[in-house]
């Protein structure tokens, strides 16, 4: 199995017009037999997360990159861990406080040597696999009152529990989970609702080797593809995988298509937006 990735993130219509900068990031990338993708979502009302959101998904890309060199699995647990070291130095260096770090971020990592992976997410976002039948598994994540777990909350999530009712028990993240059928239609699963104490470790779907075969692309998005004017949230991350070729920057090219489209039909993408996706290529 041959991994190929490819990523984007343009600026919202709402923070182009307010001369705000893009609050967005994404990357991808592929080292030896793993491939990896990252996008981070930095707060409107926060600091300067901009730069924060990078931070973010740099220091999990280092994280990523670094743990896949060890012999062994690991899991979110130990990017969260060596993530922090990264983020703290960065903190020092460029002279960011915590209010500057409020940013989510989602982040996929697959490996070919054992047709498994896993794709972690921390705060809110959508995930979609696109199957090999043409069929999209979406899965999309909002926590309560637009307020988002986000990964640098994670050394004292006390404030953030108690802005969430202080109740560990109370479904405070919403997960819808469906099907969007090669045929244009959409079949839906479950709506669940997660439990705040549950929400704030962090949602983890993994991917096992009976399915790692059997899918075509794995995708991460931030919310912002939830929020594009006049198109329906399903049908812009269905759009998203629409991929006419798949060389060179074919993610940059698909949403550049999505966004010139959409834009037709109103102001495109209100909110920031990014994506990043890994293609599963089968070889011989």
């Amino acid at each position: 199995m041959q991994l190929v990735t490819d990523s984007h993130f343009l600026i919202g219509h709402a923070h182009h017009t307010a001369g705000k900068p893009c609050q967005d990031y994404a990357l991808g990338g592929v080292q030896g037999n793993i491939a990896y993708a990252v996008v981070a979502d930095g707060c409107s009302t926060g600091g300067l997360t901009d730069v924060g959101s990078r931070t973010i998904a740099l220091t999990t890309t280092r994280a990523l990159k670094g743990l896949s060199r060890l012999p062994g699995v690991f899991g979110p647990g130990q990017v969260s861990l060596v993530r922090g070291d990264g983020i703290r130095q960065a903190s020092m260096i460029l002279g960011l406080n915590p209010h500057d770090m409020l940013a989510t971020c989602i982040y996929a990592h697959l490996s070919s040597a054992s047709n498994s992976g896993f794709v972690h997410l921390e705060g809110d976002g959508v995930v979609a696999m696109k199957l090999r039948s043409g069929d999209i598994e979406i899965f999309r994540y909002d926590w309560a009152d637009n307020t988002p777990f986000y990964p640098s909350y994670m050394d004292n999530p006390n404030g953030f529990i108690q802005a969430h009712g202080n109740d560990l028990t109370a479904h405070r993240l919403t997960r819808q989970h469906l099907l969007a059928k090669a045929d244009g239609t959409f079949q839906q699963f479950t709506d669940e609702q997660i439990p705040l104490g549950r929400g704030i470790q962090g949602v983890t779907i993994p991917i096992e080797p009976p399915n790692f075969a059997n899918i075509e692309f794995v995708a991460i998005f931030t919310d912002g593809v939830t929020q594009v004017e006049n198109v329906d949230w399903k049908t812009a991350v269905v759009d998203l995988l629409a991929f006419k070729t798949t060389e060179g920057e074919f993610a940059k090219r698909r949403m550049n298509r999505m966004v010139k489209d959409a834009q037709k039909k109103g102001h495109g993408p209100i909110d920031d937006i990014s994506f990043s996706v890994i293609k599963l290529n089968q070889e011989g």
